[in-house]
C-alpha cells in the first residue's frame, strides 16, 4: 500500500479537505501498515536501543534488536573483497568440537582434522619455505618437534627430533644429502687424523678412524669357504693353502691361474660291459630289447604287450596295451607272425588271472606251449613256430570270459 496523505484543503476550515473520518482511516492505515512491516500488527518488533558502532538488528526470536552478528546462515560471498581485522588483531577460524576445517580450491579439499591426531590433509601439492638466514633464527627443537628446515648457505638440510641415545633429548639433527661427506656422521671421526690414499675405515671401539685395510700387511692369502660332495673348508690363516686332490682315476694340475683335472681310468666303450647290459650269447642278426631290468638278446623281432583286467568287473576282460592297441583293449583278437617273438607281460594281474595260450577254447582247453618261455603268471615269452596252427586261443585259466582268438600269418 502506498502511503496515505491527509487532505487538508486549500485554507482552514474551507470545507475542501478530508472530514475527521477519512482523514482517522488514513492515519490509522499508514501506521497498520508500518506496524505490520515492523511488528506483529499490534505491537513493534524492532528495537533501536542502545546500539553500538558496527552492530546490526537481529532477531532474538521476539524482536529485532542491536547486536553483533555472530553466525551465517547462507553462504558468504566476499565477491573479491577481503576479510580484515582491524589493528592488527587475529582473524581466527575455529570448529566446533571434534568438527574439521575444510578448505576448497581448484576442485582439492584439504582438511584441518578436528579429531585428536587427525592432522591435516592436504591432497595436492604442497609448497612452503622454511628456510632461515641462520641456525638461530630457526624455531627450537624443543618447541617445534619433527620440524624441517634449511639454513642458508649450509650444505646440510635439520630436522627437529628427540634423540634417545645417550639421552641427548631435544636436538637440531643434521641431516645427510649428496653434498655431505662421511665425517658428518657423529661416529666417524677422520678429522683426528686425515685418510691416506688406500686406507679404510676401521672400528677402534669409539668411532670409525682411518687405517690401512690388512693392519700393514702387504697383501692376504685368503680364500672363502669351499664346499665340495662331501665336507667344506674355511680359509683361518693369512698363510692357508688350497688344495685340489684327485679321487679315483683323476689326477689334477696347477700351471698358473688354471687348474686342469685328467681322468685316469679307463672309459666304457663297448654296449656288453654296461652294467644293466646281457649280451651272452648274442649273435649275427639278434636284437636288444629291455625287459624291466637288463638289456637283452633276442634272435627275433619281439613285441611287448601288457596284460590287464578291467576296475570294474576284474574277472569279465583281459585289457591288452602296447603296439597296435589303442589304449587298453578288451580280448582283442590278435595277428601274430611266425618267427617273431611275443611277450606277454601279466606281472600286474598274473596272480589272479593266469594267461595260457591254448590250441583249443574254454578253461579246460589244451595248452600250447611250443616256443614259449617264462610264466603266465609274470611274463610269457613266445615266438611263434614255423609251424604253428592258423588258429590259436589265449585263456584265463581261472574265468572263462577272459579268452580271445590268436590268428597266426606267415
Amino acid at each position: 500500500m502506498s502511503k496515505q496523505s491527509l487532505n487538508i484543503g486549500a485554507s482552514a476550515n474551507d470545507n475542501t479537505g478530508d472530514t475527521l473520518r477519512v482523514g482517522g482511516d488514513k492515519i490509522n492505515d499508514n501506521f497498520n501498515e508500518i506496524y505490520t512491516a515492523l511488528g506483529n500488527g499490534v505491537n513493534l518488533t524492532v528495537s533501536l536501543l542502545n546500539p553500538s558502532v558496527g552492530q546490526v538488528l537481529r532477531y532474538n526470536g521476539s524482536n529485532f534488536v542491536a547486536a553483533s552478528y555472530s553466525n551465517l546462515t547462507s553462504a558468504l560471498d566476499v565477491n573479491g573483497n577481503s576479510i580484515i581485522s582491524s589493528s592488527d588483531g587475529n582473524i581466527p577460524i575455529a570448529a566446533n568440537g571434534t568438527g574439521d576445517i575444510t578448505l576448497a580450491a581448484g576442485g582439492v579439499t584439504s582438511t584441518f582434522g578436528g579429531g585428536a591426531g587427525e592432522g591435516i590433509d592436504m591432497p595436492t601439492t604442497v609448497k612452503y619455505k622454511n628456510q632461515y638466514n641462520s641456525l638461530a633464527a630457526a624455531p627450537s627443537a624443543a618447541s617445534y618437534p619433527g620440524y624441517f628446515f634449511t639454513v642458508d648457505g649450509n650444505d646440510n638440510p635439520y630436522v627437529n627430533i628427540n634423540i634417545a641415545t645417550g639421552g641427548v633429548g631435544n636436538v637440531r639433527a643434521s641431516l645427510l644429502t649428496e653434498y655431505s661427506g662421511i665425517g658428518a656422521l657423529a661416529n666417524v671421526d677422520v678429522t683426528t687424523n686425515a685418510p691416506a690414499t688406500n686406507q679404510v675405515l676401521k672400528w677402534d671401539g669409539t668411532n670409525w678412524i682411518p687405517a690401512d685395510d690388512v693392519a700393514g700387511a702387504g697383501q692376504q692369502n685368503l680364500f672363502a669357504t669351499v664346499t665340495g660332495d662331501t665336507g667344506t673348508t674355511t680359509a683361518n690363516t693369512a698363510t692357508d693353502t688350497l688344495t685340489i686332490a684327485g679321487g679315483t682315476n683323476i689326477t689334477t694340475a696347477v700351471s698358473g691361474d688354471t687348474v686342469t683335472v685328467n681322468f685316469t681310468g679307463t672309459l666304457t666303450t663297448t654296449f656288453a660291459a654296461l652294467t644293466d647290459t646281457d649280451t651272452s650269447g648274442i649273435t649275427q642278426g639278434d636284437s636288444i630289447y629291455w625287459n624291466g631290468t637288463d638289456w637283452v638278446v633276442t634272435r627275433s623281432p619281439i613285441i611287448w604287450w601288457e596284460l590287464g583286467a578291467p576296475v570294474e568287473n576284474s574277472s569279465s576282460d583281459f585289457l591288452f596295451s602296447g603296439p597296435g592297441f589303442d589304449g587298453a583293449v578288451r580280448d582283442p583278437t590278435l595277428y601274430v607272425y611266425r618267427g617273431f617273438t611275443y611277450a606277454f607281460d601279466n606281472t600286474v594281474e598274473g596272480g589272479g588271472h593266469p594267461f595260457r595260450i591254448q590250441s583249443t577254447q574254454g578253461l579246460t582247453g589244451t595248452a600250447y606251449t611250443t616256443g614259449q618261455t617264462g610264466s603266465g603268471t609274470s611274463v610269457l615269452y613266445w615266438t611263434v613256430p614255423m609251424d604253428a596252427p592258423n588258429t590259436l586261443y589265449y585263456q584265463c585259466t581261472l574265468h572263462a570270459a577272459m579268452q580271445g582268438t590268436i590268428n597266426v600269418v606267415s
